[in-house]
């Protein structure tokens, strides 16, 4: 009952129409290389090359939609190299099979691996592989696929052309989308003045990745984009420490400084975002100015000043001033200097290359599923004389499309695709009923394009149903194939989902199984970070901000794979095997962020002068470093570790310090006493992840 549940949930959601749409921009430049092929067509009268030349226009109009991370030249141009050179090499290894199914293999290892990268640039290797199936399956011979390959190319030559034209927007767009994201959550999280939105990795993630992507030479005029991103971390710090008294100290009161701080956040979002500034009113900036005066508290005063230099660096990266060459602002070490794109893509593959990794396995059993695919859409492909004879692109395309690493984004897009192309199916019946002109032809096949493109984000279900139409729609006029040809390829799509499904449950990546290996990764790189942090109240200074930056952009990172893993494995059948129940998850999920949220407020403290110093607490590096190392142990179930041995060893290290009695001497007490209470919290956080951690679910297991 379990697996049956999880297949009509996740159905459920794979039918799910979503309000998710790309830029306007985007699309018009999509449709626009669509028609121009079109066009060409009729007037060469070569129904061939119109059709190749929009096949070509299409896949990569697709691949310039799906979140650009670089300029949209370079993704377009990245795209069509990639989808004209598959649809040579396919014409090429036309008519041996030999060779081709090896190659189709490797083709699809690669992209694959792609997924290192993300979600879109995986997508965007499957898409160029349909290039090699295209030109390989359908072309009658060499000589006619070198030919397809060639109108091929001439489509993705229009879609890099159409990224020439304007609107032309602010320079940087993909960095600025990313920043301007990144300051809309932090504006989002001081409203709820929710803890756990303010620890929230992944805008900060995306936000330093997209910055990482830029070249070297550019980097000197958007230092003040980098230096955003510093503020950033700071000003989240900031809202996190923040504690306003005094006038401001009533509910009311503290509301509406934390309202203001938003405003002044979502106006940087904005002047960010679009390159034109955006002002605050005066009167915002007084209520944060006499809030902070009013704080004895040192992140309090500061908020108003980081938000004011993040409002000037937004400021100076408008278009007229962004290319001033700043001094890039701290804490981003390193990232302003970068590595190379090409070096740090490698590496980031080359990490992925073991049979341990859900990259590796995913890239596998893609190659595996793409190659069985071809072989059953060739053996089924003619259906009785409705569909392509001898030919099963469309299968392993389906099943290239709908196997993802994840349990959960595989049966949605399986039952998404599957329902789509029933009914693309009945709509491209009924359009193959009327005799089409060339020019009505040519119409239809972009009005059909352009309901893809807008619909490309809104689920399979729309997206697969507009897509049908369109390819059987233009080949069946073009090839002159039979009307029915509509349910062949429908009958295609739902073979090629059911055989992703079931190749992904012969072969899966449960998430599941992964979470305890990520919560141990996550808890050995606090291992390193907190004994850091700590030993660096020793004396002012002494903390390497390189080292610590560091260490704290892997643990975001692995956090961000933690939490993702966590809510992927509430869609799996398989979760009831796992260490921990539904609940529990959930509760390490929010134990980790308020760990995360402890070290956050033991950096934001570390001493800047000599009477913030509190050498004592350098004592405790030593059981927090032993206790972390037996709780990642724990959390991978290779030792057991019993809750409340930290908190034994802490109260002990109190009492033995003389801490609480140096908390109230005048000259450094207010220091002490807020390195006792941050150094309390985080014990207790630890303490209760290791509670959690400790009641695994085979230890309380009832009998059957």
């Amino acid at each position: 009952m379990r697996w049956w549940s999880s297949l009509i949930t996740m159905g459920r959601e794979g039918l799910r129409v979503q309000r998710v749409f790309a830029a306007p921009s985007a699309i018009a430049r999509a449709v626009l290389a669509v028609l121009l092929a079109a066009i060409l067509g009729l007037l060469l009268d070569d129904p061939v090359a119109g059709a190749m030349a929009s096949v070509g226009a299409f896949i990569c109009g697709i691949g310039t939609l799906l979140s650009p991370l670089r300029h949209r030249v370079v993704n377009a141009l990245g795209m069509a190299a990639a989808f004209s050179a598959t649809a040579l090499l396919g014409a090429l290894v036309h008519g041996t099979t030999w060779l081709f199914l090896p190659v189709l293999a490797v083709a699809a290892f690669t992209a694959g691996l792609a997924r290192t990268l993300g979600v879109a640039p995986g997508i965007r290797g499957c898409l160029a592989v349909i290039g090699l199936m295209i030109t390989a399956d359908l072309a009658p011979g060499v000589h006619a696929g070198l030919v397809m390959a060639g109108w091929v190319a001439t489509g993705t030559g229009l879609i890099v052309v159409v990224q020439l034209l304007p609107p032309y927007g602010p320079r940087y767009a993909s960095q600025r989308r990313a920043l301007a994201a990144l300051y809309q959550s932090l504006a989002q999280a001081s409203v709820t003045a929710d803890p756990v939105a303010l620890g929230r990795p992944a805008p900060f993630t995306a936000a330093r990745e997209a910055l990482d992507l830029l070249p070297q030479f550019s980097r000197p005029a958007a230092a003040a984009m980098f230096g955003l991103l510093g503020e950033a971390e700071r000003i989240r710090r900031a809202l996190q420490t923040v504690r306003l008294p005094g006038p401001v100290a009533a509910a009311t009161g503290n509301r509406q400084a934390l309202a203001a701080a938003a405003q002044v956040l979502g106006d940087i979002s904005r002047t960010v975002a679009s390159g034109r500034e955006h002002s605050t009113p005066a009167e915002v900036w007084t209520l944060l100015e006499t809030s902070a005066a009013a704080s004895p508290v040192r992140s309090a005063r500061d908020l108003a000043a980081r938000l004011r230099l993040a409002d000037q660096l937004a400021r100076h990266s408008t278009d007229d001033r962004l290319g001033d060459v700043l001094e890039p602002h701290t804490e981003v070490p390193g990232l302003y200097a970068g590595t190379p794109t090409v070096t740090r893509t490698a590496r980031r593959i080359r990490a992925q290359l073991h049979p341990q990794s859900p990259i590796f396995r995913h890239a596998v059993r893609l190659a595996v599923g793409v190659v069985i695919a071809e072989v059953i859409g060739r053996s089924i492909g003619g259906w009785s004389g409705l569909g392509i004879s001898a030919h099963g692109f469309w299968v392993a395309l389906t099943t290239m499309l709908v196997l993802f690493p994840e349990y959960g984004h595989t049966i949605a897009r399986g039952w998404g695709r599957a329902a789509g192309a029933v009914l693309g199916g009945l709509l491209a019946t009924l359009l193959s009923l009327p005799h089409w002109s060339p020019t009505g032809l040519a119409v239809a096949s972009v009005v059909l394009a352009a309901a893809s493109f807008v619909t490309l984000r809104t689920g399979q279900l729309m997206l697969n149903l507009w897509l049908t139409t369109w390819i059987v729609f233009l080949i069946h006029h073009v090839g002159g194939l039979p009307g029915p040809t509509a349910w062949a390829r429908a009958a295609d799509t739902v073979v090629g989902a059911a055989l992703a499904i079931l190749i992904f449950l012969i072969w899966p990546t449960w998430s599941t199984r992964r979470l305890p290996g990520l919560l141990a990764e996550w808890l050995r790189v606090q291992d390193r970070l907190l004994p850091e942090l700590l030993t660096g109240y020793a004396d002012a200074g002494v903390t390497d901000p390189a080292t610590t930056d560091e260490l704290r952009a892997q643990s975001r990172q692995v956090r961000e794979h933690l939490e993702a893993a966590v809510h992927e494995s509430h869609a799996e059948p398989a979760q009831h095997r796992g260490s921990w129940s539904t609940a529990q998850l959930e509760q390490i999920s929010t134990q980790v962020s308020t760990v995360a949220g402890c070290v956050t407020l033991l950096h934001e403290h570390l001493p800047r002068t000599e009477q913030d110093t509190v050498p004592e607490l350098t004592e405790l590096a030593d059981p927090l470093h032993e206790h972390l190392s037996a709780l990642a142990r724990a959390a991978a179930g290779a030792e057991t570790v019993a809750p409340g041995a930290l908190r034994s060893a802490f109260d002990s290290f109190v009492a033995r310090s003389g801490l609480l009695a140096a908390a109230s001497d005048g000259s450094r007490g207010a220091a002490t006493s807020r390195a006792v209470a941050l150094s309390t919290a985080t014990v207790d956080a630890v303490e209760a992840l290791t509670a959690t951690i400790a009641s695994r679910r085979h230890r309380h297991r009832a009998p059957a």
